[in-house]
């Protein structure tokens, strides 16, 4: 009975409908009879010419709505409308069937009720708006199947024909976000942080989907049974772009583009991007090539014979160089310039270091996870305690606003000055090809005699932050450091929050770099960690000698000049390194009382 009643709906691929029909009466009968019987869906593609082009039959729940490669433009409507049932008696458009309509640019999408009386409803785009849908109905039966579609078609298209092609502008993508579930009690909800990374890319987030496993499914992900759901998910927030929290792997990514059949990026293409955007300099945007470069390597992909292609010349012939081995080369060769440009930089760090060390000026790095408010720390330093005042870029509320860094000089109490350096922020799951790429900027860290780990105190994921920046300072060589950790943005702090504020190991200070709260405590927390290796001097400086006065100047602290027949005599508190240069100019070093 069953297979009798398959091969008589089966038989409806060979119908010729009246094309002025939405639907023949007779061959909706047949599909609710179907859908009665056996409690599945069962959807009818039908041209312009009344020719039943498809026929899908679901489960109890949804039918798949297929895309033959029916759709003729962005404006233009696919030229077939899709009639489908519903087992029970509901006569509505689901938001599933109103996203097909959508996405596959139907002439029409209409349900029929399984249940007598077989009422039903209709929808089709409306020539109002892009995205904008028409729906008439509950129908009865027979009036649903006169439904005029061919006018609503005929006002639509005659809409699309007038609109102006020229481009407005681009459009954000639409991004749907998945992950697997690992939240635990404190932090923040899942794929918050992806939702940020992806709103600072410049998408719109327009849904998510997480699910708790073990580990990722090697093949897709996620398992089978949450792909479908996804795949319907995406249908109805109309999403074109699916960010995954993790680094895919290539034939993961191709396999998630392929069932759900739009754009699938990961989270490290979606760091890259942002960095992308963000390098300013010619340090910063060659770090970020190399990153995308080692990323893009073990995802090229080739395209049978078509890329089979010999690279043309004498030598060549035979069976020659894939397209994909010649964009391989190219890519590695492209690699090892960048490679050879960084170590350029890399050496000329090396240098400013080894000058920063002749003047023997104490390095402070700040380090941190992203959005801790390194650089509005760093700007408030230099606004207000360096030794000649200046400029320093201001902070962002945003992730990664810095990412070339930048060395300023400050005055601690007591009159000794240091270096301090904002450096690139640090995220959780931070690609390791960053982490290579970026080593001639992190060895700024590791050359530090003294680290600021700046921790945004009113997060909800604090302690889990703090863990993955002493992860990467380990990872780079950076974890013996000592470290001063700084609780910023206690003024976000709920009332009474300071009594449960996070009380890391000392030494710790808490304080905000937006309102100047506990800065003055900060400094004299560094001057206390920072080993005093300076000296007093009494120097005569001849009169032709004038430059040497401006050298003690800028390398220590002068407390006394005096003139006198002879030259200026000096006294200043100067690194005991340089103590011993000076003996020759009538230097006296006062003992120590």
């Amino acid at each position: 009975m069953a297979r009798s009643r398959l091969e008589r709906l089966t038989g409806l691929l060979e119908q010729q409908m009246d094309a002025d029909l939405l639907l023949d009466p007779e061959v909706g009968k047949e599909l609710v009879l179907f859908t009665s019987l056996t409690g599945r869906e069962v959807a009818l593609f039908v041209d312009r010419r009344g020719r039943v082009v498809d026929l899908v039959v679901g489960d109890a729940h949804t039918v798949v709505m297929m895309d033959h490669d029916i759709r003729r433009g962005t404006r233009r409507l696919a030229g077939v409308r899709c009639i489908h049932t519903h087992p029970g008696n509901s006569p509505h458009l689901s938001d599933v069937d109103l996203s097909a309509l959508r996405q596959l640019r139907l002439d029409c999408m209409a349900v029929i009720a399984a249940a007598e009386p077989h009422r039903g409803s209709a929808a089709y785009l409306s020539p109002d708006g892009e995205s904008a849908i028409e729906t008439v109905g509950p129908l009865r039966y027979e009036k649903l199947c006169a439904f005029p579609w061919r006018e609503t078609v005929r006002l639509y298209e005659k809409s699309a024909s007038s609109v102006e092609t020229t481009a407005t502008g681009a459009e954000k993508e639409r991004a749907f976000l998945i992950g697997l579930e690992e939240t635990a009690a404190g932090e923040e909800p899942p794929l918050e942080e992806l939702a940020q990374l992806a709103e600072t890319a410049g998408a719109v987030v327009v849904g998510r989907m997480t699910q708790r496993m073990e580990r990722p499914d090697r093949a897709t992900y996620l398992g089978s049974g949450k792909i479908r759901e996804l795949t319907l998910a995406l249908q109805v927030t109309r999403a074109d772009l699916l960010i995954v929290d993790e680094e895919l792997l290539p034939a993961q990514q191709r396999r998630l583009e392929s069932l759900t059949g739009i754009r699938v990026v990961d989270r490290t293409a979606v760091i890259l991007d942002i960095f992308a955007s963000r390098a300013r300099t010619r340090e910063g945007k060659l770090q970020v090539e190399l990153a995308q470069l080692q990323y893009l390597l073990p995802r090229l992909t080739g395209q049978g014979q078509a890329l089979s292609r010999l690279g043309g010349g004498i030598g060549t012939r035979g069976p020659g160089e894939t397209k994909l081995e010649t964009d391989r080369r190219h890519l590695r060769r492209r690699m090892s310039e960048l490679e050879g440009e960084l170590n350029h930089v890399r050496h000329h760090r090396e240098r400013l270091r080894h000058s920063r060390q002749r003047s023997d000026l104490p390095l402070i790095s700040m380090v941190g996870y992203t959005n801790a408010g390194k650089s509005t720390l760093s700007s408030l330093l230099v606004a207000r305690f360096a030794p000649l005042g200046g400029p320093s870029p201001a902070g962002e509320d945003k992730l990664f606003a810095t990412l070339d860094p930048t060395t300023r000089r400050i005055r601690l109490p007591g009159e000794q000055d240091v270096l301090i350096s904002d450096t690139v922020g640090f995220i959780r799951k931070l690609p390791h090809s960053l982490v290579r790429a970026f080593r001639a900027t992190l060895e700024e860290i590791v050359a530090a005699d003294l680290l600021l780990h700046v921790v945004d105190a009113s997060h909800p994921a604090a302690v889990e932050q703090m863990r993955t920046v002493e992860a990467v300072l380990a990872e780079i060589g950076a974890g013996e450091k000592p470290v001063l950790t700084v609780l910023n943005k206690i003024d976000r702090l709920q009332p009474g929050g300071m009594d449960a504020l996070l009380r890391p190991p000392d030494p710790w200070v808490a304080l905000s770099a937006h309102t100047g709260e506990g800065v003055d405590g900060l400094l004299e927390k560094i001057a206390r960690l920072l080993p005093d290796d300076r000296v007093t001097v009494d120097v005569l400086i001849p009169y032709d000698q004038g430059k040497q006065i401006d050298h003690l100047y800028r390398i220590g602290v002068v407390r006394e000049l005096t003139y006198e027949a002879e030259g200026v005599r000096i006294r200043a508190d100067v690194p005991k390194v340089y103590a011993g240069a000076l003996l020759g100019r009538q230097m006296t070093v006062p003992e120590e009382t």
